[in-house]
């Protein structure tokens, strides 16, 4: 069990430094920024006018480039959407990073509070962009998407899980961090998107009495 979780600890840990960036050309750089203009040109619209009444007419029109231009890039409005979303869950992981490194050695209820509190952060953040696009991208292309992100997460919860837990039962850990996860992640999703009304101090005390009974 020992050599177990720190194997999964160690390579949770050494994940940030296995990536060395390549160098691009100015070509590439140019097209990547055109991407980029197009993709926030396209946030920009789908949050103010929702999936339906934006087009790829409108998303060039706000990126200031020709509908060829655009057409260069993205075969359709939802290979825009698509790419979107795949920026959304990078910038996401990027922003969550910081706090899952921090969070392996906090206890249980200070962690899922940071956790939580980060994760919410996020999502408000693109809150509008969200619920645009929430249910446009194909459950599989989320779970594709997600899978990095959601990797992470993992590891950290299964750390967490592996520490406060009473049992050392490898099978019972994995399960209850699945459960932990997938639960974590649509009420916080559901949250933010559909604003339930009651305080986000309420909502963070009720996900950490879920964890705390899903730890076995």
């Amino acid at each position: 069990m020992i050599v177990r979780l720190l194997w999964r600890f160690g390579a949770y840990l050494s994940y940030y430094s296995r990536f060395v960036p390549a160098r691009r050309t100015p070509q590439q750089e140019r097209s990547r920024a055109m991407v980029d203009r197009i993709l926030d040109a396209a946030g920009t619209v789908l949050a103010e006018d929702g999936y339906q009444r934006a087009s790829t007419n409108r998303i060039a029109d706000e990126a200031g480039v020709s509908p060829g231009s655009l057409y260069r890039y993205f075969d359709d409005k939802d290979a825009i959407v698509t790419a979107l979303s795949q920026r959304l869950v990078e910038d996401f992981a990027a922003e969550l990073t910081p706090v899952l490194r921090t969070s392996v050695a906090l206890p249980r209820e200070e962690a899922v509070r940071k956790l939580t509190t980060a994760v919410l952060d996020a999502l408000d953040r693109h809150a509008a962009l969200l619920r645009a696009i929430v249910d446009r991208v194909p459950a599989d292309e989320q779970a594709v998407t997600l899978r990095e992100v959601q990797s992470r997460v993992y590891d950290v919860t299964f750390h967490l899980v592996a520490i406060h837990g009473r049992s050392d039962d490898p099978q019972r850990l994995e399960q209850a961090t699945w459960m932990i996860v997938q639960a974590s992640h649509h009420l916080t999703v559901r949250y933010v998107l559909d604003a339930p009304g009651f305080p986000r101090e309420a909502f963070i005390d009720g996900l950490e009495r879920i964890v705390a009974a899903l730890i076995p």
